[in-house]
Order: C-alpha cells, then structure tokens, then sequence
C-alpha cells in the first residue's frame, strides 16, 4: 500500500519554532487566548487570526497535537471570513483598494488553515498509516480549499496556482489508502454534520464544472449552500466508463473537463465525474408544480433559483458546443447597459414617455366594479361619501405649473452613457470584450447590454454570457448577439378582472425565414408570462398580442415568442370592448369551471 501513494506535491511551511507568542500551546491556553479577543471590533480580531495561524504553521507539534489546535481555530476563522465577505461581495466586478485588501485577506486565512491541514497530511503520509487523524485532516484540508475557489469564482478572478492540483493530490492520497469512503465528523457541516473524503472532493468538483463565470454572485452563494448534499448525487468513476461526462487529471492544476474534449488513447490514469443522478434530480424538481417541489428527492435548502437550476442542468448534463469559431479580434465596439439604456438609444434618444405618444387627454379611464363598504368607512376621517358629492368644478381649481431644471427627471437628461470597449476576439454570434478601468456595477451575467461598431448606426441587443477577470489585462466579459437590432416598444399586459398593467420598456426582435425563428420580444421578468396578452405600442400605434414560448431567460430579461391578435376595432385601453370581443372574454372565463 505504501509503494502505490501518490508523491505529494502539497505546499506546506516547515516547522521551526517551538513556541507561541501570544499563548501557551495548548488547547486550554488556545482556548483563553480565543476568548479574549476582540470580536465586536473585526479588524482587529481577523489581524490577530491571521498572526496566530502564522505562527501555528510553523510550530513545532505532533500531529495530533496541532489538530487540536486547528479545530480550535476553524470556527473562528469561517466566521470571520463570512463577515468581512459583505464588505466584498455585491460590489462592481473590479474592487476598489479597500475591498481588494479585504477579499485578499479572506483568502490569506483560509490558505493559512488549509496550510496547517496539509502540514498534517504530509507528516501521518510520511508514517504510512492509514488513520483517522489522516482522515481528519484531509477531509479538513479540502474544506479549506473550497474556500478560497468559491471566493475566485464570486470576485471572477483566476483561482490561485496549484489549487486544483492540491486538491486532487489529496483525494487521491485518501484513495490509495482506502480513507476516501470513511465518514468524517464535522460539527461545521450541515445536516447531520459528516461527510466523506469523496463528498468533499465532488463538491470542489460540482463547483469548478458548473460554468461559475456565467452566474451572478447571488446565484454561486446559493449553489454553495448545496454542494455538501449534492456531492453525494454523483459519481467518480473510471473515465471510460458509461455515464462519465467529464474527466480530470490527477497530475494537472486544472478543473474538470468534458471528456469529449480529450482522445479515448488520453484518458489513461484520469478520475471520471458521472453527474448524470444529480441533473435527473434537477430535471425533476424543475418538472414539479411548486406545491410539490419541498417533497422532491433534491436536497434544497431555503430560497433556490429556478434560473440557476436551469443553468446548472445545462453545464452537468451536456457539453456546450460553440456554434461559430472564433477570431482574434481589435479595435473597438460601443456598449451600453440595460433595458432603459439600449431602449433610448433604438429609439432615437427619444425617453420612453414620449415614444408612447399617449396624452393626459387622450389617456383612457379605467372601469372597475366599487368596492364593497366596509365598517371601518363608518369612520370620521375615513368617510369619503359626503365628498362625492362635491362640485369639484375645474373652474374652480388653480393650476399650479413648475418648470423643469436642467438635470430634473429622465426627460431633462438621461444618464445612459455609451462605453467603448476592446474587442479580443469575435464571431458571428458574438464578442469577447476586455473592459478596463472602473466597471459599472450593472455589468454583471445576464445583463442586457446594446452592442454597436463604431462605423455603424445601428444598435444590436446581446447579453452578458460570463465574466472574468484577467491580471494586467482588466475584466473580459463574454457577450452573446441576440440580434442584429430591434425595434423600441411599449409593453403593456392586458389583464380581465384587474387594472392593466403600465407600459414596459421592451424590444421587437424579427422574424428570421431562413432558420425558421418567429418573431420574439425581449421584455422584462416581471409581469410577463408564457400566455399573457398583451398590448404593444410603437409610437403611439396599439396592437394587442400573446406572449407564446419563452424562449430564454436571465435574471434581467426573457425572449417570448408572439403573435398578434386580430383587432375588431380600437379599444379603449383597460375599457370595455366590442360586443363579440366581450362575449369571447366570458367564454374565456367559462372554460376551467365546466
């Protein structure tokens, strides 16, 4: 068994001192030490951590001994990196100085308490025996690990060198000494508070293939929250193996890989990934009604996005292929971000108000049944019968008019600036942009964006794929052409029992007979549905539609298919329609209850 381990290629400092600084290196002397500090001021608290794990790391201990005092400090040092995260996260994609220091701290800690676990694994290795200590402090060591890639991918930066080379040195040091199986106690872990070595090496897995740079941080702070219980959904396996999507290296820093990716004569020595169960269950909760969902087979712990379990179905179930290959690309493009921006430059630096071309007098009046008279009318100051009967004669009235100051209200002066961007590469469906300099905090995956060349009048929608930072070459973001452009429009939904809704920004997209693609409209999340009617308004022209196929959707946005409906003659926005429309509305209403 000892001829089969693994070289160990694990960064460890070398033990040289043979006492502590700030106590005595016991447990109880740690124990007093933890208790006097300073945990309501975290600055002061996180620096001291930081020196007391230095020093640890290069005490010298026995195994068991500074195991003891690891597991002292871990609670610590989690909580304190789940503070200072908030001064991190939900920021612009580039850091100000401040936050940088902050995010490179939060990792400091984690590497340094992952340093000591290593430092145990590489001492009990060197013994030769397969123990629980050893056990232990694997288990430890990739939890420690996880850490610092789930931060990467949250901040788009690169995971630091030799990460994944460790991580996958130590679970196949636990392999080759049959550890990698043995449930491991962990009061930090949910749920029943165990894990195995291979539930934690899958989770560090499921994370680095689920595609992290095309998801905002909200949604990878949710897939965190499941990786425990989701790891044991999966299978590692031989590489050749039925079921197996993707491979990795054992001997290479890198994540997985599709497995289609590499040669059948170059999959000797490689660990197979088959998250095949794991999607089957995603597939399934997705296919519930969300009464049933809290019974599905899926562990699911609080709020979890049906965008990202869409996403996640769709980078552990399949390889994404490219569609159009790409090309080095220079020079510039103009960009501007959001809905209202790439609106307002379609429309001619027209603000959406006036694209409507409704009128106050022209504005028409909302019929709905009087509600029903409660007890508390009855009271003094909440009696509105006697003013109903008021002359509220307009002759009467004193209009009061204000003029508008420069920079007062979206008419004045939008703030919709136009960014120009360094194209590194293109193709047909897309660019790969590099933004340097201060990053607008809108621009983030799945944020609808307007892309245009310089020589060019026309805009076209995209949207952000994924995001990356780059050292010495600012953020690069992937972007994704929806269209070549789109026509601006007013969107309203049409609703029977209730008031309909205001006009929404969205964008006409056309019909392309050459692949068959129908009409779509980009319109906003929110409250637009498969099946809702609605009515369109192109500089004051009103047509009346149904949203048919969603046919994507982001956090920001979705794409609907539509068709337009036959009109009997105008209508009144909101106000009673023709007779035979009338009539088709409560046969409408008839349907279900038959």
């Amino acid at each position: 068994m000892d001829s089969k381990r693994p070289q160990l290629m694990l960064r460890v400092p070398t033990p040289d001192q043979r006492s502590l600084t700030f106590c005595d290196a016991t447990p109880a002397g740690l124990k007093r030490w933890l208790e006097q500090l300073p945990r309501a001021k975290l600055g002061e608290f996180a620096r001291l951590l930081y020196q007391g794990l230095l020093e640890l790391n290069r005490l010298i201990l026995t195994p068991e001994a500074r195991l003891r005092l690891l597991e002292s400090l871990r609670p610590d040092v989690q909580r304190v990196c789940q503070l200072l995260e908030r001064h991190v996260l939900n920021q612009a994609i580039v850091l100000d100085e401040r936050s940088r220091k902050v995010a490179n701290l939060c990792q400091a800690l984690q590497n340094l308490l992952a340093a000591g676990y290593k430092l145990i694994v590489v001492e009990e290795s060197e013994r030769g025996e397969s123990s629980t200590l050893l056990a232990t402090a694997i288990q430890r060591a990739l939890r420690a690990l996880l850490g610092p890639l789930i931060r990467a991918a949250q901040l788009y930066t690169p995971v630091h060198d030799n990460l994944w080379l460790e991580l996958h040195q130590l679970y196949r040091l636990a392999v080759t000494t049959g550890l990698h199986n043995q449930k491991i106690r962990d009061e930090l872990l949910p749920g029943d508070g165990s894990q195995t070595i291979t539930q934690a090496y899958g989770a560090a897995l499921l994370f680095g293939a689920a595609r992290c740079n095309q998801l905002r941080q909200s949604h990878i702070a949710q897939l965190t929250l499941h990786l425990d219980d989701w790891a044991g959904l999966i299978r590692l396996q031989g590489p050749e193996q039925n079921g197996t999507l993707m491979v990795v290296a054992p001997q290479i820093d890198a994540p997985p890989r599709y497995r289609s990716l590499l040669r059948e004569a170059n999959l000797s020595g490689l660990l197979g990934l088959a998250p095949q169960q794991l999607v089957q269950a995603i597939e399934d909760y997705l296919a519930l009604a969300p009464e049933q969902r809290p019974r599905a087979r899926l562990p699911v712990h609080g709020d979890l996005s049906l965008d990202l379990l869409q996403h996640l179905v769709g980078a552990w179930g399949q390889e994404a292929d490219r569609a159009f290959q790409r090309m080095p690309g220079q020079g510039q493009v103009q960009v501007c971000i959001g809905m209202s921006a790439l609106h307002y430059q379609l429309a001619g630096g027209q603000v959406f108000a006036d694209t409507l071309r409704l009128s106050a007098a022209a504005a028409p009046e909302t019929f709905a049944p009087k509600p029903k008279e409660d007890v508390w009318s009855l009271a003094f100051d909440a009696d509105t019968r006697a003013s109903d009967a008021l002359d509220w004669s307009t002759e009467a009235l004193e209009e009061i008019h204000y003029d508008v100051l420069p920079g007062d209200g979206e008419a004045a002066s939008p703030a919709f600036p136009i960014h120009a961007v360094q194209v590194v590469n293109h193709s047909p469906g897309g660019y790969c942009l590099s933004w340097s300099g201060e990053v607008p905090e809108q621009l983030q995956a799945g944020e609808l964006l307007g892309v245009r060349l310089p020589e060019d009048h026309n805009w076209g929608p995209a949207v952000v794929r994924w995001v990356r930072q780059v050292p010495g070459s600012g953020t690069q973001m992937g972007v994704e052409l929806l269209a070549p452009t789109a026509r601006p429009c007013g969107l309203q939904l049409l609703r029977k029992a209730e008031q309909n809704s205001q006009y929404l920004r969205a964008l006409l997209l056309p019909e392309i007979k050459a692949i068959d693609q129908a009409p779509t409209l980009i319109a906003p999340r929110l409250p637009f549905q498969e099946g809702s009617k609605v009515q369109i308004n192109q500089q004051g022209n009103e047509q009346r539609g149904m949203l048919d196929r969603r046919r994507s959707m982001t956090v920001s946005f979705s794409v609907f298919e539509y068709h337009l409906l036959e009109q009997t003659g105008a209508q009144p926005n909101g106000g009673p329609s023709s007779g035979s429309a009338r009539l088709e509305e409560d046969f409408d209403s008839l349907w279900k209850s038959l």
